[in-house]
C-alpha cells in the first residue's frame, strides 16, 4: 500500500513545477538576491456583467468592441410611458407650488386657516417627492458603464425583452490588465504592495513591460500550498490581450 501512495506523490510534485503560477527558477536562500519569474495569466482589471434593475423592451445596446467611459449609457429600455409620468408629475408640482404660494398669501391675510396652509404644505411637498420617484423610475431605464471600458460580449439584441438582473451586457477594463500568478507560501514575505515587476509576454519576444503588485493574498491556500498575487500592468495601447499567458519577473533588477 506504501508503495501505491508514493509514485502518485511522486508524479504530482514533479507535475508542479510546470504548472502556470509556479516559480520557474531561484533557490529560496538567493531568491532575494537573484529574483524569480513565475507564469500567470492576464486578466481584465475591471470585469461587470450589466443589468437592469427594471424589466422591459430594449430600446438601444451597445456593440461589442464599443469603447465607454463611466456614466455612459450601455443600456436604454423603451421608456415612453415612463417619460409621460414624469411630464404629468412636473406639471403636478408646479400647480402644488402655486397653491402653496397662494394660501401663503392668502393666510397672511387671515383669509384661510393656518390648517389650509399646512394642508397646501404637505401637497406640495409629496408631490415633490412624486417627481423625485417618477424622475428615479425614468433613470432606471438606463443602464451606465460604471467604468470606462470596452463592451466584451453583447448577449441581447434591440427590441427583445428582458426581466429585471438579466445579464446583457459584459464590460471590461482592458486599459489596465491584472497579470495573476500564484507563489509558493515560502514567498509570501518577499512580496509587497507597489512592488515593481517586469511583465514579458511568449507572443512578443523582447518586449518588457513594468507592472507593480496590487493585490497580495494574506494567506496560503491550504490544498495547494500557494498564494495569489495580482500585478497591474498599464495597457494604454492595447498591445496586451487578456487572456493570454505572461511572466512576471520579481526581484534581481525588476
Amino acid at each position: 500500500m506504501k508503495g501505491l501512495f508514493a509514485r502518485p506523490l511522486l508524479f504530482a510534485l514533479s507535475f508542479w513545477v510546470v504548472l502556470p503560477g509556479s516559480p520557474l527558477r531561484g533557490q529560496d536562500s538567493e531568491r532575494a538576491k537573484t529574483g524569480f519569474e513565475a507564469r500567470g495569466m492576464l486578466i481584465p482589471s475591471q470585469h461587470a456583467k450589466l443589468a437592469s434593475r427594471t424589466k422591459g423592451v430594449i430600446a438601444g445596446v451597445r456593440r461589442e468592441g464599443d469603447k465607454v467611459s463611466k456614466g455612459d449609457p450601455v443600456l436604454e429600455l423603451e421608456s415612453d410611458v415612463e417619460g409621460l409620468q414624469l411630464q404629468q408629475q412636473k406639471h403636478i408640482l408646479e400647480l402644488r407650488a402655486f397653491e402653496r404660494g397662494a394660501s401663503d398669501e392668502l393666510a397672511s391675510k387671515s383669509v384661510i386657516s393656518k390648517t389650509e396652509v399646512e394642508e397646501k404644505r404637505v401637497n406640495y411637498e409629496v408631490a415633490r417627492v412624486q417627481l423625485e420617484l417618477a424622475g428615479h423610475l425614468f433613470e432606471m431605464r438606463k443602464v451606465l458603464a460604471p467604468f470606462d471600458g470596452v463592451v466584451a460580449e453583447r448577449l441581447r439584441e434591440r427590441g427583445e425583452a428582458v426581466d429585471e438582473f438579466t445579464p446583457v451586457i459584459t464590460l471590461v477594463n482592458l486599459e489596465l490588465l491584472y497579470l495573476e500568478v500564484f507563489l509558493p507560501a515560502a514567498y509570501i514575505r518577499e512580496i509587497k504592495k507597489g512592488q515593481a515587476v517586469v511583465v514579458t509576454v511568449p507572443d512578443l519576444p523582447g518586449r518588457k513591460f513594468t507592472g507593480e503588485v496590487a493585490e497580495v493574498s494574506p494567506a496560503a491556500n491550504p490544498a495547494s500550498g500557494e498564494f495569489k498575487v495580482r500585478v497591474l500592468v498599464p495597457n494604454p495601447q492595447g498591445e496586451l490581450v487578456a487572456g493570454t499567458p505572461a511572466v512576471a519577473s520579481f526581484g534581481g533588477g525588476a
